[in-house]
């Protein structure tokens, strides 16, 4: 098993993919702070700077220049604009999108997998390898972007929209496991379709089509959204970001559990039964 994570790590700082999940977490982490605001790729939740109101929206269209834009967003006065962009975290899941395919996916692809299998290691063994790997990879860049974010800021807003680093650390514990849930997720989907374009195709649109799909189904027959609000991994991942309470924290950790333990089931029984081509 040692030496499954071993050849996959070399093979994962070997890749161009990975070099450019770190270029782009980077970049992200500059725009944002540089523009005063955390981007997102999904649905738009709730923020502590309000700028929906027609007068705010009119203003910052008509900015002349990157200077001009921060010191309209400086104008609504002191906010934390780091936690802000870590609760946009839901960014990552297309960063864990490419371990997945490097680490796991390639091996189907690659056909290497029937090779690896036909030696000493078992389907368990390289199962669990497989999983620790992208979630201990995974980590790191959580950890990284999280951390980065937060000095980058510190250096360029100053300790106005700064956070402390106590805080910032706190934040990355209590979303982890709803992390970690879906990465366990998007290992789940890798072991079921064995392919990377298939996996592809049903991982990157995945969390915006649930979300329309939930709102859809919500809007049509009326039905009170509050738990979609609350526990949705975005929604979630916001909510954690901002002084969430104790019992808030508590039921996303065991919903994040909850996540790990099914997906990872799930992913194992079907490689499991599986017949390897």
């Amino acid at each position: 098993m040692f030496n499954i994570i071993k050849s996959d790590l070399y093979r994962l700082v070997k890749s161009k993919g990975f070099y450019i999940v770190i270029g782009v977490v980077i970049i992200m982490a500059i725009v944002g702070v540089i523009s005063m605001s955390a981007g997102h790729i999904g649905l738009s939740v709730d923020s502590s700077v309000d700028v929906t109101d027609a007068e705010t929206l009119s203003k910052i269209s008509s900015a002349k220049s990157l200077g001009e834009f921060r010191d309209i967003m400086k104008s609504f006065g002191a906010f934390k604009l780091d936690r802000e962009i870590i609760g946009q975290n839901v960014n990552l899941y297309y960063m864990f999108i490419v371990f997945v395919v490097i680490i796991l996916t390639k091996d189907f692809s690659n056909k290497s997998i029937k090779n690896t299998l036909s030696s000493a290691i078992s389907r368990k063994k390289y199962y669990i390898s497989k999983l620790l790997l992208i979630l201990g990879i995974s980590t790191l860049l959580i950890v990284f972007n999280n951390y980065f974010n937060y000095f980058l800021n510190f250096a360029v807003n100053g300790k106005e929209f700064s956070s402390n680093i106590g805080e910032i650390t706190k934040i990355t514990i209590y979303q982890l496991p709803l992390l970690y849930g879906i990465i366990c997720l998007l290992v789940s989907i890798a072991f079921i379709t064995r392919k990377t374009s298939m996996f592809n195709t049903i991982s990157i649109p995945f969390i915006m089509v649930f979300q329309l799909l939930v709102m859809t189904i919500t809007s049509m027959f009326r039905i009170k959204a509050e738990w979609f609000t609350n526990y949705e991994l975005q929604y979630a991942l916001v909510n954690l970001s901002n002084n969430p309470t104790s019992s808030y924290i508590l039921k996303c950790s065991l919903l994040g559990f909850v996540y790990i333990v099914v997906f990872g089931l799930i992913g194992y029984y079907a490689f499991k039964r599986a017949e390897i081509k």
